[in-house]
């Protein structure tokens, strides 16, 4: 065993071996530890002493562990025998982040290099010794930040893109994740147009609000994905850092506000027509019965079957038969039946337009809707007309009805009358096809919260996006005059919207068909 006054003037020696070198080891900023080749302390500066607690005094000759955290305690002194016995460096001569034991027994990051250190009959290490206490503070109020500037971000309803001036993907926010099914660290790096290749067009747009520092903001703009139709709005904030040029992305769907705005302008249309078309029909009624009845009276009055006529004919010396010819020859009997076919019309539309402004005052039942789609089927499978190649039995119609109860509270004469015009809409827009070879109805049905859902999707030439704006617009049609009145899904509108309180909307895109999707409020039993 050594002398302890032996190991003391050994200390003694290795300390004071040049003044200069004291000098350096007691004025460096960070702790310096020296140790013998059994890990007892040889060499304690002042500043080991400020960071560990103790004087010099209470440490020389006790082993290094006494300094060091319980998971490196445990370990030290087989580094130092398996160093010493193969030449492992390990940590000799490196650099690691460990921990350190103060006087009181808190533990705490320090940054330790060792080195090997020989002089004369000395043979040992010595360690210099950084606080990381600040350090790590610094990092885990950086981390804090990031992490509640990322739960910022991410709480944003809204795709938000970090890029750079070549389109790069810098960071991202958890919805612009999700919208790519993709890990929020799996963008980074990657092209923008890559992962939103529907931004490819507005490439220009966004390198140009980068470079030039000014924000640029386009609202509507439609994409098509398939057959599915998103309308987005997209700004671009260009940021500037010392770094370089970039800027942020952001996305919003707007698909379902638009259909609401495009729903309450269409119903803000209608309410401003229904007010004049209950009035309007009321005072068409009145000339329009007065032609009507004149008309008939017209052809009773012509007509030799009738003995007054023949009496009157006679006495004023008139030959019936003789006039009867001269009208045929000049087709007066053509007019008068125009003028009563065009009465009839008109009549019609008088119809539509007071079922249009009538408000619903009927009972609503609980009615199956499948129920409602089939008599509407049958009564639809007698319209037919030779003349213009129109004929509903041509139509294949496919069922797909999966709902737990189907039942709504409704006037089933009034959604029957949705459902026909719905129906014969697409019947005839794709009789009108003169390319369609299996013209096809699918009816789909469908649980939605507390709506029933149900599709009306057909194979038809489909329609663009100006006609589809104002497709339930009073009085709007695609059709020849004389085909149609324009109000029919008008009607269908009103009825849906204002007397059932549900919703009628249509998708449509240019030779791929059209949807017409209705909801109506469930009833709910109990």
């Amino acid at each position: 065993m050594m002398d302890t006054s032996v190991g003391q003037m050994q200390r003694v020696r290795f300390w004071s071996v040049d003044p200069r070198v004291r000098e350096i080891v007691n004025n460096v900023a960070d702790a310096v530890i020296a140790i013998d080749a059994r890990g007892n302390i040889e060499l304690f500066n002042p500043v080991a002493e400020r960071l560990f607690g103790y004087a010099s005094e209470e440490v020389m000759g006790h082993n290094i562990k006494l300094l060091a955290a319980p998971d490196y305690s445990r370990h030290h002194d087989e580094y130092i025998a398996r160093y010493l016995e193969t030449d492992d460096p390990h940590i000799i001569g490196t650099g690691r982040e460990v921990e350190g034991r103060r006087k009181d027994g808190t533990v705490f990051p320090i940054y330790l290099s060792v080195g090997e250190v020989k002089v004369a009959e000395f043979h040992g290490f010595i360690g210099i010794i950084h606080d990381l206490t600040e350090q790590k503070e610094a990092e885990k109020l950086l981390l804090n930040a990031r992490t509640y500037l990322q739960d910022i971000i991410d709480s944003i309803p809204s795709i938000l893109v970090g890029v750079d001036q070549k389109g790069i993907i810098t960071h991202w926010n958890h919805f612009a994740a999700a919208e790519r099914d993709m890990d929020i660290r799996e963008g980074v790096g990657q092209p923008l147009v890559k992962l939103f290749p529907f931004l490819e067009a507005q490439l220009g747009d966004i390198s140009h609000a980068i470079r030039e520092r000014h924000p640029v903001r386009k609202e509507r703009l439609p994409l098509q994905n398939g057959g599915s139709s998103r309308v987005i709005d997209l700004a671009v904030y260009p940021l500037s850092s010392a770094e370089g040029l970039g800027g942020v992305v952001r996305i919003d769907d707007v698909t379902e506000r638009v259909r609401i705005e495009e729903m309450m302008v269409q119903t803000e249309k209608m309410m401003s027509v229904g007010g004049l078309a209950a009035g309007m029909a009321h005072e068409i009624n009145n000339p329009l019965g007065i032609i009507a009845q004149s008309c008939q009276n017209l052809v009773r009055r012509l007509s030799d079957d009738i003995p007054k006529n023949r009496e009157v004919a006679n006495n004023v010396g008139l030959d019936l038969g003789a006039m009867r010819r001269y009208m045929t020859e000049r087709g007066l009997s053509q007019f008068i039946a125009g003028m009563q076919e065009a009465t009839e019309r008109a009549a019609l539309i008088v119809t539509e337009m007071l079922a249009y402004s009538r408000r619903g005052t009927s009972s609503f039942v609980p009615t199956p809707l499948s129920e409602l789609v089939e008599t509407v089927l049958h009564l639809a499978s007698h319209d037919y007309d030779v003349k213009k190649n129109y004929d509903f039995r041509r139509i294949t119609i496919e069922r797909d009805y999966d709902t737990r109860s189907d039942l709504i509270s409704c006037e089933a004469l009034a959604i029957e009358q949705v459902l026909l015009n719905v129906l014969k809409n697409a019947a005839q827009a794709m009789a009108g096809n003169p390319h369609q070879t299996c013209p096809t109805i699918t009816l789909r049905l469908r649980d939605e919260e507390q709506w029933l859902r149900l599709e009306v999707i057909d194979n038809g030439p489909g329609m663009s996006a100006e006609v589809r704006h104002r497709l339930f617009e009073p009085f709007f049609t695609t059709k020849p005059v004389g085909m149609g009145t324009g109000l029919g899904l008008a009607v269908a509108y009103f009825i849906v919207t204002e007397q059932h309180h549900g919703r009628l909307e249509v998708e449509s895109t240019p030779g791929m068909g059209s949807k017409f999707t209705l909801r109506l409020p469930r009833h709910e039993e109990y």
